[in-house]
């Protein structure tokens, strides 16, 4: 079984969109985004075949949509790597890896 290793920089990321969901639809909502990642985190983690590297980012982190956001990260026989986690709206010219 792989661990799961959450970036510092996913946590901040997945924090202010927890945030901005919370604003826009309250406590319990985003509440259930933050579950819902963590499963889905788990169960990528348990999932070596998932994941692409042609998502048009400027990166070689393997990528998966979750929700409306595109989460980042690298696999190997230990752990997944959890780095990075963008809304997909945003230009993807403005983010840096």
């Amino acid at each position: 079984m792989r661990s799961v290793v959450y970036a510092a920089t996913f946590i901040d990321e997945a924090d202010a969109i927890a945030a901005r969901v919370e604003t826009l639809f309250g406590v319990a909502r985003a509440d259930k985004f933050r579950d819902d990642l963590e499963r889905f985190c788990e169960a990528l983690a348990e999932t070596p075949s998932r994941g692409k590297t042609d998502h048009g980012y400027p990166t070689t982190l393997l990528g998966v949509v979750f929700e409306h956001n595109w989460i980042f990260f690298r696999l190997d026989d230990e752990a997944a790597q959890f780095i990075h986690i963008v809304q997909s709206r945003r230009l993807k010219a403005a983010i840096r890896f």
